[in-house]
């Protein structure tokens, strides 16, 4: 296991016991067994650790995301995009420290861009697919509707991570669900 890699999982693993403004890079140290040295060698900040460690987790969730999408045992949409919502909903429960992450970039965040890098990916994949007439593709332009479906999510996402617990958190999972079905039911064919 790299350094980095030690490095980044003691941080998410005090992230899941605690808040992040108590986090601490000798905290983090003492955790990992490092000099606090050792960390300032690949993160000069700890606001590039915690970015570090938004971006992979970030992207492992995306990976699942894209994985639920192409899974030959959801055969509707409808079915896809509630796998999909499944998949958010449990990735965060796996990974705790996702949710302190993701509000504390938020507030870094003017307004939700779709055209950062980190979700360029997901509207390319979008795009591509429904551009190819996958899902009933049908009345409108696939790269904006693509860029709106993930601008919706963005925000629900959000809203979500703002709650104070998972409970809490629940009933807007369910409305992010019927807003995106709602939405794109006007573009994709049952």
């Amino acid at each position: 296991m790299t350094r980095v890699h030690v490095i980044l999982r003691s941080a998410a693993e005090i992230l899941n016991d605690g808040a992040l403004p108590e986090l601490r890079t000798t905290a983090i140290a003492a955790h990992a067994g490092i000099p606090v040295s050792s960390i300032y060698r690949y993160f000069p900040t700890l606001n590039d650790l915690l970015r570090e460690l938004y971006l992979q987790t970030a992207g492992a969730l995306r990976e699942e995301l894209f994985a639920a999408f192409e899974d030959g045992a959801h055969p509707t949409w409808r079915a896809r995009l509630g796998a999909a919502l499944e998949v958010q909903r449990r990735y965060i429960a796996r990974h705790p420290y996702y949710r302190p992450l993701l509000l504390h970039f938020v507030v870094g965040r003017m307004a939700v861009a779709v055209e950062d890098d980190e979700h360029d990916e997901l509207v390319t994949f979008l795009h591509a697919r429904w551009e190819r007439g996958a899902d009933g593709f049908h009345g409108g332009d696939p790269h904006v509707v693509a860029n709106t479906t993930v601008q919706i999510a963005l925000s629900m996402e959000d809203l979500i991570a703002a709650q104070k617990d998972r409970d809490a958190s629940r009933p807007f999972s369910v409305e992010l669900s019927k807003v995106l079905e709602s939405y794109l039911a006007r573009y994709l064919a049952d």
